[in-house]
């Protein structure tokens, strides 16, 4: 990391972002009214069906809820923090040539659902689509949103969730949501560098499982305690390499 490394969290002052999440958390989009029933246990809440096929992790009840940049500070602002009852912030610094990602998530041990619907984070409300932008900042396409998903594709096992499609009277409350994250070049690149490394981990267990013709669900733990789910210096200039993308095309704008 270089001695003018910046941490690439956007300030919260800035009425920019202020504005992006003032919009994202009043669009209720909602695929289908009650789609905890399709999956029978509220599958995106716990992940629990998932988390039983571990041996050693997971064994507590928890629940983790990535963030973006400054959503964490949003949502004390607004007093919604209290939601998740007993909770952690949890910040993971990653340093990367001229920046510093922050991965921020909330873990929560709240039984049930760890955050309320009208509050709920950004991820939750878009499970299980995550949104992909071209590098003019339009948005080209989705693609599952978390590495369960991926798994499930890797075992060739039917998804948990039974939303696969973006239902049409969803479209414009989807649009009004990636739009305003589409305002903030921060933000498409903390998006974007998240479904890189999703699919860096992704390519590498898939490569496990077929060498060993293992259970994909062990091969993830195996990794997961191994620390081996990234190779740490392909990832970093896989990331150092799009973070100078978006330099180049947004100078002053892309740190906030």
């Amino acid at each position: 990391m270089t001695p003018e490394a910046v941490d690439a969290s956007p300030r919260l002052a800035d009425p920019v972002h202020t504005a992006i999440y003032e919009e994202i958390y009043r669009t209720d989009l909602v695929y289908v009214r009650d789609c905890w029933k399709l999956c029978g246990d509220a599958h995106c809440c716990n992940f629990s069906r998932y988390k039983k096929r571990f041996r050693m992790i997971a064994r507590t009840p928890f629940q983790e809820l990535p963030l973006l940049p400054g959503e964490y500070e949003f949502m004390r602002s607004k007093g919604w923090d209290k939601q998740f009852g007993e909770f952690e912030h949890k910040v993971i610094e990653f340093p990367l040539d001229d920046l510093v990602l922050r991965v921020e998530s909330i873990v929560s041990v709240r039984e049930g659902c760890a955050c309320d619907h009208a509050t709920r984070p950004t991820i939750c409300r878009l499970y299980p689509l995550l949104p992909v932008f071209d590098s003019q900042g339009q948005l080209s396409g989705t693609e599952p949103i978390g590495i369960y998903e991926e798994l499930e594709i890797i075992g060739g096992v039917a998804p948990a969730c039974q939303l696969t499609t973006l239902p049409f009277d969803q479209l414009q409350p989807f649009l009004a949501m990636t739009s305003a994250l589409s305002r903030s070049p921060m933000l498409r690149f903390y998006l974007e560098a998240y479904r890189r490394t999703k699919r860096h981990v992704a390519l590498r267990l898939d490569a496990r499982a077929k060498a060993s013709s293992g259970d994909i669900w062990q091969v993830f733990e195996g990794a997961f305690l191994r620390r081996a789910l990234t190779d740490g210096q392909a990832l970093r200039e896989e990331l150092n390499a799009l973070a100078r993308e978006f330099a180049d095309r947004y100078g002053k704008r892309f740190v906030g």
